[in-house]
């Protein structure tokens, strides 16, 4: 071999040899591999820790919420699942709060964690793709396309109770209450027939003095099979002044009772004395009682 073949390197330049590179490169793999290490241990597990379910049954703030949760049909789903977006920048941005909400659940645990917001449609939609049109138990009628795709209605406007808390009845359903936030026969329809299979007003109920004479047919029938959602489906009613009772009401009052007289219905005998000075005798029927 030429010493002009040996020394072919371009002037200036300084090739470090093999044996030395191989330490130098071993070196920055071994750097390399620590910086992964640490990263998985102070950062993946502690993520992966947090964002788990059970993460958050160490908080005593949170027990009232956990609790009902655990039980609930949604069990199975994890908090990310429902409250964050189903996209990767807002996923990834929630590990990575929860890596810090690790470290400061360590010496805080009365701290409550502000992590969630508001479960969004997109999210409920990755489960709950089918939008079915009854309800499991097959009695109602439920058109979730109209009201999602339709209406724009956000499942959480109707979905309520179904998770974190029961209802007053004590069920992870959403009661029907809610449903008549909407269905109250002018906003949406109100017959029992239009959400109900199997369920609708008894032919009692579309007679024309029905308002008059529910109240003597009450006793003892079966008003709980349909009217059990609320506690006082009564007072629902009496509580409202009447739609009889209009401005020219104190006009034409006397008329009216003359025709059908009710006033006990929902005033005691005092109510007529302070203007009338004695009970007004007109119509006057001593089998009527006040409705208390």
């Amino acid at each position: 071999m030429t010493e002009e073949t040996t020394n072919s390197a371009a002037p200036g330049s300084i090739e470090e040899p093999a044996d030395r590179r191989a330490p130098a490169k071993r070196r920055r793999l071994v750097l390399a591999g620590a910086v992964a290490l640490a990263l998985v241990v102070l950062v993946g597990i502690p993520g992966y820790l947090a964002a788990q379910p059970g993460f958050f049954s160490r908080y005593p703030g949170l027990s009232s919420r956990y609790g009902p949760w655990s039980k609930s049909t949604h069990a199975e789903a994890g908090c990310e699942t429902c409250h964050v977006r189903p996209r990767l920048l807002d996923r990834t941005a929630y590990r990575l709060r929860m890596t810090g909400e690790f470290y400061v659940s360590l010496v805080w645990r009365s701290r409550v964690p502000d992590v969630f917001g508001t479960p969004t449609d997109e999210a409920c939609l990755i489960c709950h793709s089918d939008l079915r049109t009854v309800s499991p138990e097959g009695d109602l009628r439920i058109p979730h396309r109209a009201h999602v795709s339709v209406l724009k209605m956000r499942c959480v406007e109707c979905h309520a109770y179904v998770v974190h808390e029961l209802s007053p009845e004590g069920k992870h359903s959403p009661p029907m209450v809610g449903c008549l936030r909407c269905h109250d026969g002018d906003k949406a329809k109100n017959d029992c027939s239009a959400c109900h299979t199997d369920k609708d007003a008894p032919p009692t109920h579309a007679a024309k003095d029905w308002l008059v004479v529910h109240g003597s047919q009450s006793v003892g029938g079966d008003c709980e099979t349909c009217h059990k959602w609320a506690k006082a489906w009564c007072a629902d009613c009496h509580s409202q002044r009447p739609r009889s009772h209009g401005k020219d009401w104190r006009t034409v009052h006397g008329r009216r009772l003359a025709e059908h007289r009710s006033c006990e219905a929902c005033h005691a005998s005092a109510f007529c004395v302070r203007c009338h000075g004695e009970v007004p005798q007109t119509g006057f029927d001593p089998a009527l009682k006040l409705v208390r």
